[in-house]
């Protein structure tokens, strides 16, 4: 059995096909071609268990962690599936994105805990809503499935996600001031169209929290 690739190369697309071995995933597809067909072929990969988020690719047009998705239902298809980069971020090489705007603008807000000095006990029902909210692997899927984020003004699903769990979480000193600060990056321009819901490999629902963040 065969498993066709249609990969996109710049300005073009790229035809490659393999033996389909038990068990393998796109990213083990793509492992094959750069090591017996073509190894200028450029991707990310890195854990190859669905935690590290480098993976993340645009499958058949739909945000996918390539690790995780299994070959044989696509071979079984016999129709290529096709690879292209995750949108809404510069193209560095085929299937290489430049996702450094997530470290540039987790620093600008700050998405992360400012613990206060005491200790503050929570309930486990909060508790686990913010474990749900923490899942996040920052993949970019759901930044690259939002059609808003084309506004490079707005934050988008990832940020507005970690700033609902920074909100709801009484330990952080400055949960109070979180709803101001998604404000300020536009989270009331989200469209509630759920493309994140659909788009996120880790069930963090984004387009939920924006909601419940809004109503708070």
């Amino acid at each position: 059995m065969k498993l066709t690739l249609k990969i996109k190369r710049q300005d073009k697309f790229e035809t490659f096909e393999i033996p389909y071995k038990e068990g393998m995933t796109l990213l083990d597809a793509l492992n094959y071609i750069k090591e017996y067909i073509d190894p200028s072929l450029s991707y990310r990969q890195f854990c190859r268990a669905g935690i590290c988020g480098t993976c993340a690719l645009n499958v058949n047009g739909f945000p996918k962690l390539v690790c995780k998705e299994q070959a044989l239902p696509y071979a079984l298809d016999e129709s290529p599936v096709i690879l292209e980069p995750l949108n809404n971020a510069d193209v560095i090489k085929d299937l290489v994105v430049d996702t450094s705007t997530i470290a540039k603008r987790i620093k600008t807000y700050k998405v992360w805990i400012n613990p206060l000095p005491e200790n503050i006990s929570i309930e486990q029902e909060l508790s686990k809503k913010i474990e749900e909210a923490s899942d996040c692997i920052l993949c970019y899927a759901c930044q690259s499935f939002c059609p808003e984020v084309l506004d490079r003004d707005y934050a988008g699903p990832l940020f507005f996600a970690k700033l609902y769990k920074l909100f709801i979480d009484p330990r952080d000193e400055e949960h109070n001031i979180r709803l101001l600060e998604a404000k300020e990056n536009l989270i009331l321009h989200c469209l509630s169209c759920n493309k994140c819901n659909n788009a996120c490999p880790k069930e963090v629902k984004p387009a939920t929290l924006i909601r419940e963040l809004l109503d708070s």
